[in-house]
């Protein structure tokens, strides 16, 4: 048996290990994409977030089960009173960016971005319900300051620029509005800065977080006339490294020739230092089982986790995506981002990565085809709750399995490397043995 420091101090002693690489006060950043079905290869809308934050890394998923509606959210591990992302089981979809520049003087009251989110996943069916809450809040008020991108059941997709007593809707299944059938945000409103929907690079100059909304668009509005599928909004959104010029990087998923450059600046990339999980939410089309509504949930940095598809109408969630310090496989990608990044810095080593992505993007593409034909399969064959929840705990097992032997690989590589600094992995081992021990 390994040996362990007590529990709390080996969440004091990881909590040092995974601390966000450059230290400041929290800083909350996203990007974001709402794709209607019309730019879509199967005609089900499509929503994505990439979660940024400087303000924890440990992160779990959270059942919701006394609102109207059953649902599921990402959450900061052992916190319940705010969702960032999240699917219910009506259908309905919800994400977020923040956008300071929506703030307005005065002090405020109300629901966050947060609160406004697990509010919404509770009480709204339709992107048409969560404008009439919003209409309401609107009165209210709210402390609200940001980008919110949903879709439903009935194939809605819109994006909502909420401030504290306003909002504007742009409706990515109107031509008029959103011609590819896309929006895209990062951290900034184009209603303040009187911007067009898509803003050009011109127009951004001095947008902070131009870049990576840039980068989105570069990724996603060249594929509205070819069709945008899941899969590759998971590999190659989710998971892009560029350049300072915005171009993909040699060896990374959007340029496989090549090898990855030994160190990879992260600081305006789309994975980064500092993202801590990403979700894909895939819908289904009008008059389909909304409970099949699918969000492929990635905890962790995304380029060292895998997507694992989570569906808000199971009657429980599987264990390897819980927990009150960090769910365990948060846990274990934490463990092996902590060992691939120089300290102190947002610099990634890129030597490690082609080795574990071969390994992790293999059992995702299982996964994926898995998911999807089990998807195809219910839309015409009647199935309960407790065959969904098995089905994802299966598919939740295989994932975690392949990132724990990952995390063993790379523990036994650096307990043989005693001349550089080693990752301190012992909470990642207690969570992955209380797992394998169930």
């Amino acid at each position: 048996m390994p040996y362990r420091l007590k529990p709390m101090l080996a969440a004091v002693a990881l909590a040092f290990a995974t601390l966000p690489l450059i230290s400041s006060n929290p800083v909350q950043a996203c990007t974001t994409a709402v794709i209607s079905g019309r730019a879509t290869s199967d005609g089900r809308p499509i929503l994505w977030k990439n979660r940024d934050t400087r303000d924890t890394t440990h992160q779990e998923i959270l059942q919701l089960t006394e609102g109207k509606h059953r649902a599921i959210g990402v959450v900061n591990a052992g916190k319940t009173n705010s969702v960032w992302m999240g699917v219910n089981e009506a259908g309905f979809c919800i994400e977020n960016s923040v956008a300071r520049d929506l703030a307005i003087p005065g002090k405020k009251s109300g629901l966050g971005n947060g609160g406004l989110m697990k509010r919404a996943l509770e009480t709204c069916a339709t992107v048409a319900e969560f404008k009439q809450l919003l209409e309401e809040t609107d009165e209210t008020g709210r402390t609200t300051i940001g980008n919110f991108g949903v879709i439903d059941g009935a194939g809605g997709a819109a994006m909502f620029e909420v401030g504290p007593k306003s909002h504007v809707m742009y409706d990515a299944n109107d031509a008029d509005t959103a011609p590819d059938g896309i929006v895209v945000r990062a951290n900034f409103a184009t209603t303040v800065r009187d911007l067009p929907i898509d803003p050009t690079a011109d127009q951004l100059v001095e947008v902070p977080s131009q870049d990576r909304y840039r980068r989105a668009c570069s990724l996603l509005k060249p594929l509205a006339g070819d069709k945008i599928s899941v899969a590759y909004v998971l590999r190659n959104c989710t998971r892009d490294l560029s350049d300072s010029k915005l171009a993909p990087l040699p060896g990374s998923v959007n340029l496989k020739a090549n090898r990855l450059p030994p160190e990879i600046d992260t600081a305006n990339t789309i994975s980064r230092s500092f993202s801590v999980s990403a979700a894909v939410f895939h819908g289904v089309l009008p008059g389909e089982d909304p409970r099949l509504t699918t969000m492929w949930t990635i905890l962790g940095e995304p380029v060292f986790s895998l997507a694992v598809p989570c569906f808000a109408a199971t009657t429980d969630l599987s264990p390897e995506l819980v927990g009150k310090r960090g769910a365990p496989i948060n846990e274990l990608a934490n463990s092996l981002r902590t060992w691939n990044y120089i300290p102190e810095a947002e610099t990634l080593r890129g030597d490690a990565l082609p080795d574990l992505w071969k390994e992790l993007w293999a059992t995702e593409d299982q996964l994926l085809a898995e998911t999807l034909q089990q998807r195809d399969t219910w839309q015409t064959a009647p199935f309960t709750a407790e065959e969904l929840t098995a089905f994802q705990k299966q598919q939740v097992e295989t994932a975690y399995g392949t990132l724990r032997a990952a995390f063993l690989a790379t523990k036994n590589e650096a307990l043989t490397r005693t001349s550089a600094p080693l990752p301190d992995f012992t909470l990642a081992t207690e969570l992955s043995e209380s797992v394998t021990e169930r």
